[in-house]
């Protein structure tokens, strides 16, 4: 008996717990994408959806094979459905096909190359995105990859829109719906790649508005690729030269934006943002809790001595209850500098308490929190975080945290992922962009480690620092980027700030047996406060997973529900 056949013979059955298992931890988001598709993808049945049609119109730039003519044929031909329309010439490109496309195109008008091809559940998808948000510039959507023989592969499934993020990178893709009164405004763009010409529009459409543009999350168009070219999501190789004007004329027209400097950051044909420091640079105040461990705090106070070029800054360490000798004689000798203070913190470990105790010492218009155990390496690092938290609707600033070995720490945090919050980059290689290049550029997230966090002091206050009641130990940098959120301002996260960080080396895990009640009754608080966000957070798709594990598809996706202006 063939091997093969023996091994079907004893082969059982999932249990049920292990099929459990396999739902909760999500797919492989590259191995197990086509069984995602079949299982998945509409998962929000289609039925729910609505059934008018939307008057949507196709451009087609660039030439295309018999097959390709005969694709969007057969769709022409389906009635009520959107429209392709090919504009006079094989080879001409946007800007001069787009003009002939406005005269005759409907309301709505997605420009794709004739290899892609449009999503079935595509204009339903849209017209309830429409339906919810009626003035809307622009929509964009998740896209996918296609290959000749029809297989789909190397999902992009992207988070809602951030200007950092939308500017370090092409955000946007190829799944863009345009207003046709919006075109009709814009300057023809003159890039000859489609995606970067795309691109321009989109940021021609939004530069002057006060409104973003609105993300469908769901596969709109297959774009046409070869995975031993482009295996993963495209974002990683969207790097045409011709962004990068685009951009910079874009930061002339946005007030957030003021004084903002564009620049090459190597790899993927990302951008850089730099930012402009105030002058005079103001005083940062550095607060770190700390008990014992003088072999750690050493190491951060000479991080900030040594290794970081900002000079005006404070330095506010909170004793709680060290008892060693060393970590005494330690104090002593730091209390004799006047940019040093040991502030007395004796009680149970509460590190919102903590960190209160140190903001109340603080002078600095700049408050920063920072853990013993993290230690500076590269000089900029502080530049870095005070010239984006000085930017106008700013509220806090978070950094890349790297493990000795240089594998990721902290790349960001995702609010839902295991539950309540969790990093999604954690013990990620030294090398790795994260998915879609995320780990390698600045970008809007509903929160940041309170392990290096920079805001403004007046900020802080306005709050009411952290929660020293409700979440002694754990979530109380979660809870207090939240409410930076609610309070209408940004939680910024910049990978141009690196740091290292023996993670929770002194304090010790949060989960040990004498912490777990505490623990569990911290995640239930953060779950009933944050139950309208917890899982939505707008800078995580719901079709990736929330089970913790890295580039995992949702099993299912959770729903989006459009806010209706």
């Amino acid at each position: 008996m063939a091997f093969g056949r023996l091994r079907k013979l004893f082969r059982r059955e999932p249990t049920r717990q292990e099929l459990y298992l396999r739902l909760t931890r999500g797919l492989n988001i590259e191995r197990d994408y086509q069984s995602w598709i079949e299982l998945w993808e509409n998962y929000a049945p289609l039925q729910a959806l609505p059934r008018s049609s939307l008057p949507l119109s196709i451009l087609l730039v660039g030439s295309g094979s018999d097959n390709d003519r005969a694709y969007w044929d057969e769709l022409a031909r389906s009635g009520n459905g959107p429209q392709p329309i090919w504009p006079p010439g094989t080879d001409a490109p946007l800007n001069e096909a787009l003009p002939h496309a406005l005269r005759i195109a409907s309301d709505y008008l997605v420009i794709l190359h004739p290899s892609d091809r449009l999503a079935v559940s595509a204009p339903q998808r849209l017209l309830a995105a429409f339906d919810a948000v009626p003035d809307a510039l622009l929509i964009f959507g998740d896209e996918d990859q296609i290959d000749a023989a029809g297989r789909r592969f190397a999902a992009w499934f992207k988070p809602d829109f951030g200007e950092d993020l939308f500017l370090s990178q092409n955000g946007f893709g190829r799944a863009v719906i345009f207003r046709k009164s919006v075109l009709e405004r814009l300057t023809l763009p003159e890039a000859v790649d489609l995606d970067d010409a795309i691109y321009d529009l989109a940021l021609q459409a939004i530069a002057t508005s006060d409104k973003d543009p609105l993300h469908c999350p769901g596969i709109l168009v297959h774009v046409a690729g070869d995975p031993t070219v482009t295996p993963k999501a495209r974002s990683l190789y969207l790097s045409g030269g011709a962004r990068r004007t685009a951009v910079e004329r874009y930061i002339t027209q946005r007030p957030s934006l003021p004084g903002a400097t564009v620049e090459d950051s190597g790899a993927h044909g990302f951008l850089r943002l730099r930012h402009p420091l105030p002058d005079p640079l103001p005083l940062v105040s550095v607060v770190i809790p700390t008990r014992d461990r003088k072999d750690l705090l050493e190491l951060c106070i000479k991080g900030l001595d040594e290794a970081t070029s900002y000079r005006n800054k404070e330095i506010i360490v909170i004793d709680n209850d060290s008892t060693e000798e060393e970590t005494k004689t330690y104090f002593k000798a730091l209390s004799q500098r006047p940019d040093v203070r040991i502030i007395p913190a004796p009680g149970p470990f509460n590190y919102p308490r903590l960190i209160n105790l140190g903001a109340a010492q603080a002078r600095g218009e700049i408050l920063m929190t920072l853990n013993n155990d993290i230690e500076a390496f590269e000089p900029d690092w502080l530049h870095e975080m005070v010239s984006q938290v000085s930017r106008p609707g700013v509220g806090l600033v978070g950094c890349l945290l790297l493990y000795p070995d240089r594998s990721i720490q902290h790349a960001g945090v995702i609010v839902g992922l295991s539950g309540v919050a969790g990093h999604m980059y954690g013990e990620a290689a030294p090398d790795d962009p994260g998915y879609a290049g995320r780990i390698l550029v600045a970008q809007d997230l509903s929160a940041v480690t309170g392990a290096c966090q920079v805001m403004r002091r007046s900020l802080f206050e306005q709050l009411g620092g952290l929660d020293e009641r409700h979440l002694a130990v754990a979530y109380n940098d979660i809870d207090f980027c939240l409410r930076v959120r609610e309070a209408g301002l940004r939680v910024i996260y910049t990978p141009h700030a690196r740091l290292l960080h023996r993670h929770s080396a002194s304090r010790g895990s949060d989960i040990r047996p004498e912490r777990l009640v505490s623990f569990a009754w911290e995640r239930e608080y953060m779950r009933e406060r944050w139950a309208h966000v917890i899982f939505d957070d707008p800078f995580f798709n719901p079709n990736l997973s929330l089970s913790g594990k890295r580039g995992r598809l949702a099993t299912a996706p959770r729903p989006r529900i459009f806010k209706k202006n």
